[in-house]
């Protein structure tokens, strides 16, 4: 039977975890980290007071939303333009009654928000909504349009140490695919997999949901990547599926 590893977040490994098994695959749910609060920089409180200039906040995530909406002070809300890195994090802040104004049409990564023509013209102060280390590329290709960018550093993951229990599943697999979503989950099992554990996985087939991703995997060994669909559990299902032959059962 085919095993799938899947390396995100505890919640949503779950509900994709459910949706494999209900499909007679098993998942093999690891989560490399979770997330933590972060208070942003006084640079960020001081950026809100700034006047005479186009102001957008960047959201990179849902995670972003669930974060940073608490440090735009309410009554500068209206102040400010919203732009969304991908559909979930679009969904996420109209659900919450947020009109979203930059978006990209298509795609999910940080360059495809960066080609959206709004961006280029009358370029002001844009507070991106990330975790440290994260959004460079967002952040550098805004500077070059002209933006003065202020990383408002709301949250940063926390890493989870595999089980026993988590690494012997992963070594008694016999016929296993890898799942990942972040370059952050993958330095962390490289980090903590045993030697042999870590080469099976390099070894097996791995489902990426980006470009960056795979060109990372492809340097720490791994040759038989796939880019996913996207980056949501839909758009994993969907590619696994579709990669076992199955893509009618998705």
């Amino acid at each position: 039977m085919k095993q799938v590893l899947i390396t995100r977040p505890e919640s949503s490994a779950q509900q994709l975890a459910e949706q494999l098994q209900a499909r007679g695959l098993t998942p093999l749910v690891v989560p490399l980290y979770t997330f933590r609060a972060l208070q942003p920089s006084g640079e960020v409180q001081r950026a809100w007071s700034r006047t005479s200039v186009r102001k957008l906040a960047v959201f990179t995530s849902p995670r972003a939303v669930h974060f940073g909406l608490a440090h735009i002070p309410p009554g500068q809300l209206g102040e400010f333009e919203s732009a969304a890195i991908g559909d979930a994090t679009r969904e996420r802040l109209e659900a919450l009654g947020h009109e979203v104004q930059v978006r990209a049409t298509s795609g999910y990564t940080s360059e495809d928000l960066l080609q959206v023509p709004a961006l280029a013209s009358n370029p002001g102060l844009a507070v991106v909504f990330c975790a440290p280390g994260g959004r460079q590329t967002l952040a550098s290709g805004l500077d070059q349009l002209g933006w003065k960018v202020v990383k408002a550093l709301v949250y940063e993951r926390v890493a989870l140490e595999p089980a026993f229990a988590q690494i012997a599943a992963i070594e008694a697999a016999d016929d296993l695919i890898s799942t990942w979503t972040s370059i952050s989950a993958l330095e962390l099992a490289r980090e903590q997999l045993p030697g042999p554990v870590w080469d099976k996985v390099l070894c097996a087939p791995a489902l990426v949901i980006s470009q960056r991703i795979q060109h990372h995997l492809e340097q720490l060994g791994a040759s038989r990547i796939i880019l996913a669909d996207g980056p949501g559990n839909a758009d994993l299902l969907r590619s696994i599926m579709r990669l076992l032959g199955r893509g009618d059962s998705a």
